[in-house]
Parts: C-alpha cells; structure tokens; sequence
C-alpha cells in the first residue's frame, strides 16, 4: 500500500515532498476541478521553475485501476504521443505503487507534468483538424498496447447506457422531480425544468425505447480516453498546435467511436452549421481523424448515437448528483454552464 498523507491545509505542499523531496514548492487550486469533484492542484518546484499537476482519483478508484491508467499513459509517451502528461515516480516507492500517494480516505493521488496551452468550446477548423489527428494517433497507439491489437466485442459503453435508459424509463424526470428537496440548488432545478419539457416535446419516452433495444454488435475495443472534450484538449498560444490531452482518470476498454463522440459533442457549432447532424457538421475533422486512423463503418455509425445517448444520459447524471444525491461543487456557475449547454444540445437533436 503507498503512504498516506491527510489533505489538511498545508499539508499539499508536504505530500509533494514524497515525489520532490524536501525541495521547496509552491501549490495552488485549480479551478479546472471544479466539475470533476475532485481535488486538483497546480504545483510550482522553485528551484527549477518545472510545473506539475497533482490530482486525487475518484475515492471509488482502486490502486489496480489507478496503476492501469498510469502504465496506459506511459505507453502512449512512449510511442512517442507527447500529448500525454508525463506520469512521476516517488524515487523511494515499491515498483508496483511508485507514481501514488494514498490520502486519510484512502484516496490515491498522481503528480504528473504540467501540460501548458489553452482550451477552447469552440476551435477553428485547423485547430479541430488538428485535436482529432492527436486523438487518432493516441488511439493507433493505445491499440498497440492490447495483445494482437484491437479485440472485438460489444461495447462496454453502449451496454452501461442501454441500462441507464432502462433505469429512466422506469423513474422518468417529470416523476423523480416531484422529490427534489426545497433547498436544492434553485438554478439546476430551473434547469431542470426546461430539461423535462423539452425531452418530452421531442418524444424523449420512444427514444429511450429505441436505446434500450438497441443492439451490441461486435465492435474494435481498446483503451480509449471516455472522458476528452474541449476542456481536456489544449492548443498552443498561436491555436494551431495541440500541446497537452489531459486527464486520463475515466480512460477504460470500449470503442473509439466513444471518444470522438464526447470531443464532437462537446465543441460550439458555428451558427452556419448547427442545424447539420454531427457527422456532416464535423466531416473536415473527421476526414482529418481518418488520415491517421481509418473508422470501421460499425464506429461511423455509433458516433452519432453516443453523442445523442451521451446528451440524454449526461443530463440524467447532473440532476441525479446534484438533485437527488445532493452532491455540491466548488465552481457552480461553471457547472450551470455545463448542464445549460446539454439542454441546448438536447433542443438541437
């Protein structure tokens, strides 16, 4: 088991020490956190000036899982993908939990290197171009990884959201609404609201029919990212260069069609292109993804259904962690603006 060290006030600047030694460091929060719920600190070495990211797993992640995503990172870095953080070892650590720190809850926590650049909601079409050629030469290098290369099977994430629609069928909004406390928090509530009348206007009940009879063909499977959208893609200062794909805690086995789904999605449509579906709106960055990694046409035709599901089902997570489960997060404007850009998706299908 790594050490652990009790988040406390101070005591981040300590706990760098089980990678930096006694070497002064000055941290700080970043903002960036604020939706993933999990502590997210800047770290600054002062003798050399090096910037690194120290961030706590979800407390439901084990050491496994935790040691899996790190080796997953250091084969993308070492297939020479340097989009991808370099993971750091505490020097006097076992082999087996040398890149974690486990916290008081027992919580692991990674340092990693500090990848500079800016994120945007709404790149150019160089710069979209350029964000789907990384995600495609990560995943040609993640495949790699697999023994004998991509396996085939259903995939994992079709299957997860088959359930969650069968789940919101049987407990739909509209009813679970009447059961929201009268403290919650009043901005999601309203959101809330607009989320359930325009679901229903559109038929949202035959659409989670159709989801849940949705068939799992076989499918290419290998690790994938899950969770890269803009906020995890940056560009460099002149926006025409990808300089960092961050965050890694959600990445698992499932199709690549997963990840250009939640990257597509999540970026702005220009006004001209709005009203298109999301495979004719982002043909050029698509084109550009197929120049490194053609698409089978099994993930082509997914694409868009996971950006659907992923609206849908995205807006049922965010009412059911802040309404019902009642979760809180540090940056609410920031996640109103979230879960107010879902609702908007959700009109535009």
């Amino acid at each position: 088991m790594p050490a652990a060290f009790p988040e406390t006030p101070g005591s981040i600047e300590r706990v760098c020490a089980a990678w930096l030694g006694g070497d002064a460091v000055r941290a700080w929060p970043l903002a960036a956190g604020g939706l993933s719920g999990v502590s997210l600190y800047a770290v600054e070495h002062l003798a050399t000036g090096r910037r690194f990211v120290l961030k706590r797993f979800h407390a439901s992640a084990t050491i496994d899982r935790c040691t899996w995503v790190h080796a997953l990172m250091r084969q993308l870095r070492a297939a020479g993908i340097d989009v991808v953080p370099e993971v750091i070892d505490r020097p006097e650590a076992p082999p087996e939990t040398r890149t974690l720190l486990v916290d008081h809850r027992g919580s692991p926590w990674e340092l990693v290197a500090f990848m500079p650049g800016r994120a945007t909601e709404r790149p150019t079409a160089g710069q979209a171009a350029a964000a789907m050629q990384s995600l495609a030469r990560l995943h040609v290098a993640a495949a790699a990884w697999i023994d004998g290369g991509q396996a085939q099977g259903p995939a994992p994430g079709v299957i997860r959201r088959r359930e969650q629609a069968r789940q919101l069928l049987a407990m739909p909004w509209r009813q679970r609404r009447a059961a929201i406390a009268g403290d919650a928090d009043p901005v999601v509530v309203a959101i809330f609201a607009q989320a359930i009348d325009v679901f229903e206007s559109r038929g949202g009940a035959r659409t989670l029919e159709a989801v849940v009879a949705a068939k799992s063909g076989a499918i290419p499977l290998q690790p994938v990212l899950r969770d890269v959208w803009s906020d995890h893609v940056l560009f460099d200062e002149h926006g025409g260069r990808v300089t960092g794909i961050v965050d890694y805690h959600a990445a698992a086995i499932d199709t690549p069609a997963t990840d250009l789904a939640r990257l597509l999605g999540s970026w702005s449509l220009a006004a001209e292109r709005c009203e298109r579906p999301l495979l004719e709106a982002w043909r050029d960055a698509i084109d550009a993804y197929e120049e490194v990694r053609p698409l089978a046409s099994a993930e082509r035709r997914l694409i868009p259904w996971l950006h659907a599901t992923g609206v849908i089902l995205g807006l049922d997570n965010w009412f059911r962690w802040t309404l019902e489960e009642g979760r809180t997060f540090p940056d609410a404007p920031r996640m109103h603006k979230r879960i107010t850009r879902l609702v908007a998706a959700l009109r535009a299908m």
